[in-house]
């Protein structure tokens, strides 16, 4: 009890106080969250999930009636820890949509940030939220990558590019001082996935970009986020940091991840009081919006057959204000584009935010409540789902399976773009 009123001290705010006090039970919330929408369950519309923490604050951390001495509620049973861990990590995935359409502005992920803050520091956690952060904190990045075997995949890219761009000298730049951009990949790029991180490559020479990597850092992905624990986010958001001021950069652009950009581009300063002495963090789709603004690259209109459609990221649309960028880059990249219904900020969470996509036990949830982004994407008649986030791509990719949508494809926006650029 005493960590995690600790932690109900550290991260209770005024605004969240607020909002506890605020609901009028009007339901309108209900046909905002991707959960009711998919499962018709009342348990799962946004009033209930908060309520549940506002039951367990109300019962055990009151401040006067929690300490009276004949009080039966000093400690939180199983039960009710069992209850708070479901509302906030099994429940919701911190999508935020349902606060746009509170007449109230009542932010339930907001609100259950809290519970997760309160259970991590107990350390009640699911393990695709615990052992992540752990590595990222220990090792520089969360998938445990070394940065020898780093540098040395780095370097094979820039090989395997040299014959496709045609220039034998051709190198990626590894710790150059003064450039424009730092570019921090996402470390499942550099690992698993190489070919996507040589869409970023392609594009950034295309651009004839005074970028670099970083040897120190080449992370952009911060599960702490989901964690609720803000020490433990900045711990991780402070290497990338670090990298930047090591190499003095101008700035930071980061490879496609909700959550990561979500976190250094407005988190971070939340969380240390004052702004960035450098211009403000990018996420890539904003950096390529502007090289086709400005003409520094070219694409081929209709290279891929559409209809082609976009999925809006939570934290980088609605909790990102990255709305219009990705749409300008796809009407330059296909005539025959269609929007799902909602779009924009009103868009639809895929499903596998919230830290679901990185924890296995959470595949059945995910995969139920991803059933209202799967009918808006039928919906679509798409053959391509484009999107701008690791953790989409991969939910999206598992849905399209699940729900038999047959003849479509997910791609990142990255892809696309790499592979329509004229020379």
């Amino acid at each position: 009890m005493g960590q995690m009123r600790q932690a109900l001290k550290k991260n209770l705010s005024r605004k969240i106080l607020a909002m506890l006090g605020s609901c009028v039970n009007c339901g309108l919330c209900a046909e905002s969250c991707h959960y009711y929408c998919s499962t018709g369950d009342s348990a799962v519309i946004p009033a209930n999930k908060f309520d549940v923490l506002a039951r367990v604050l109300q019962t055990y951390f009151h401040p006067v009636k929690s300490r009276l001495p004949f009080s039966a509620n000093n400690h939180l049973d199983e039960e009710a820890l069992a209850g708070l861990y479901t509302a906030a990590f099994e429940n919701c995935t911190l999508c935020a949509k349902c606060a746009l359409t509170c007449p109230m502005g009542i932010n339930t992920g907001e609100i259950l940030s809290l519970a997760r803050a309160m259970l991590c520091s107990i350390g009640r956690l699911p393990s695709g939220l615990m052992k992540p952060v752990e590595t990222a904190i220990e090792i520089g990045n969360y998938v445990g990558l070394s940065t020898e075997d780093f540098v040395e995949n780095i370097e094979w890219l820039a090989e395997e590019l040299a014959d496709e761009i045609g220039d034998p000298d051709f190198s990626v730049p590894i710790d150059k001082q003064n450039a424009e951009v730092l570019y921090i990949p996402h470390p499942l790029e550099t690992r698993d996935l190489p070919f996507l991180l040589m869409y970023c490559i392609k594009i950034l020479h295309a651009a004839g970009e005074d970028y670099t990597f970083s040897s120190y850092d080449f992370d952009t992905a911060n599960y702490a986020y989901y964690q609720g624990n803000k020490d433990n986010m900045m711990r991780i958001a402070r290497r990338m940091l670090d990298a930047r001021e090591k190499l003095q950069a101008k700035t930071i652009v980061l490879s496609p991840c909700g959550h990561g950009y979500r976190v250094m581009r407005w988190e971070a300063e939340k969380y240390l009081g004052k702004r960035f002495d450098f211009p403000p963090v990018r996420t890539f789709i904003e950096l390529i919006h502007r090289y086709l603004r400005e003409g520094r690259i070219r694409v081929e209109k209709n290279k891929f057959e559409g209809p082609i459609t976009y999925h809006d990221p939570c934290n980088i649309a609605r909790r990102g204000g990255v709305i219009e960028a990705p749409r300008d880059v796809l009407h330059a990249l296909t005539s025959d584009f269609v929007e799902m219904q909602p779009n924009r900020a009103r868009n639809f969470c895929c499903g596998g935010g919230g830290g679901l996509a990185s924890t296995a036990d959470f595949g059945k949830i995910r995969a139920t409540v991803g059933k209202t982004k799967a009918e808006q994407i039928r919906q679509t008649g798409a053959k391509i789902v484009v999107t701008n986030c690791f953790n989409c791509l991969t939910q999206i990719r598992d849905l399209i399976q699940i729900y038999e949508l047959e003849g479509v494809e997910v791609k990142s926006i990255v892809e696309l773009v790499s592979e329509s650029l004229i020379r």
